[in-house]
């Protein structure tokens, strides 16, 4: 008899709790084909009550080490399942785990029950776990055989990733990108974090000769999934915000001084996977994920800025053009797309259309913000 469709997400923190959540919604779950959510939380924090009744509330089932059920007991919480037995329940495991756990984890559980379970995933910061993947990026990398490790690219590399898709290629798909240039103005935390909060912007160091920071060598790696080796160079600092990450980017285009800004706008537009929007303030942009969101959250990989958006002709060479703009990155929301939509996969590869965003999350996917 095989196993039913069981779901295991490691970890209860900026991922692991709202996809969880996201999973355990009946309409939702129904439409993915998941019989069984169940999370695995490590360590009993009163303080932590209130979001594990939550999520048991929702239906999924909660996992842990057998030596803390009773300590969990006493915060009047009940987990149902050892790390042990809902390993062996699950066909697909998302590892949301703080960071080099994922892949610690991966050595000493995974890779001796792989034969067992569909796939495995793990976070943006997870590297050396599996191939990368973004949602409507690179989804044939879901079809590599011999392969059931995944890491999820990470909130800014699925923004980054996403403004190529759009403009580094010509209609049949052919690299046309000179150069590109990232600067990712991250948030400090998460609003959801105390802590480890910033009084000011604080810069970040340029340790990759080639790339800059880890943000244009995984744009790269992702790519390079689809056979591209794309010229990308980043940046990074932090900006003392809890509201969104900010990205300015800079493209030079060879052979493609034709396109006009109305063009480009419609470019984005037209894609699923972006919103687009009028406004300039990240508050008012995250304020309206706040009302229309699912539980506040913008499930699109970027929000580019339409006020920002400029074309020039290159000063170096006639026949190249450069455009420059802002976006906005809805930080976990389009990371919790591309897991939602990688399960969705590996629980019924038959019945899901590659690139095509998930019927039942097109509605908090914005046309505009």
């Amino acid at each position: 008899m095989g196993k039913d469709n069981v779901v295991l997400v490691v970890g209860t923190g900026t991922i692991g709790e709202p996809l969880t959540g996201l999973m355990s919604d009946k309409n939702i779950s129904k439409e993915l084909g998941i019989d069984e959510i169940i999370f695995y939380k490590h360590s009993p924090r009163l303080t932590d009550r209130p979001m594990m009744k939550g999520l048991l509330s929702k239906g999924a089932y909660m996992a842990t080490q057998q030596e803390k059920f009773s300590a969990f007991r006493e915060l009047d919480v009940d987990p149902t399942y050892t790390f042990e037995e809902a390993l062996a329940k699950a066909k697909v495991v998302v590892d949301c785990s703080s960071e080099g756990m994922g892949v610690r984890n991966k050595m000493l559980f995974y890779e001796k029950i792989q034969d067992s379970v569909n796939a495995f995933l793990a976070q943006g910061s997870e590297h050396g776990f599996g191939l990368p993947y973004g949602v409507g990026l690179n989804d044939e990398v879901l079809k590599t055989k011999n392969n059931k490790f995944i890491q999820v690219v990470s909130c800014n590399t699925h923004a980054g990733s996403r403004i190529l898709k759009d403009l580094a290629f010509d209609s049949n798909r052919k690299n046309i990108l000179g150069e590109a240039r990232f600067v990712f103005m991250r948030r400090a935390t998460d609003i959801s974090q105390s802590g480890k909060f910033i009084a000011g912007p604080s810069v970040g160091d340029h340790k990759d000769q080639t790339f800059g920071t880890h943000h244009a060598k995984d744009i790269y790696r992702l790519y390079s999934t689809l056979g591209y080796h794309l010229n990308v160079f980043s940046s990074a600092l932090k900006l003392n915000t809890q509201y969104m990450h900010t990205a300015s980017f800079h493209l030079v285009l060879n052979n493609h001084h034709g396109l006009e800004l109305e063009e480009i706008r419609q470019i984005f537009i037209d894609d699923p996977y972006v919103a687009v929007t009028n406004k300039t303030d990240a508050n008012v942009i995250f304020s309206f994920g706040r009302e229309y969101g699912h539980f506040g959250r913008i499930l699109n990989q970027t929000v580019i800025v339409f006020p920002s958006l400029m074309i020039r002709k290159s000063a170096l060479f006639t026949d190249h053009m450069e455009i420059i703009g802002y976006s906005y990155t809805p930080q976990d929301g389009n990371s919790l797309l591309s897991s939602t939509s990688a399960v969705a996969y590996f629980l019924n590869p038959e019945e899901v259309v590659l690139g095509e965003p998930i019927p039942c999350l097109r509605p908090f996917m914005f046309t505009e913000v």
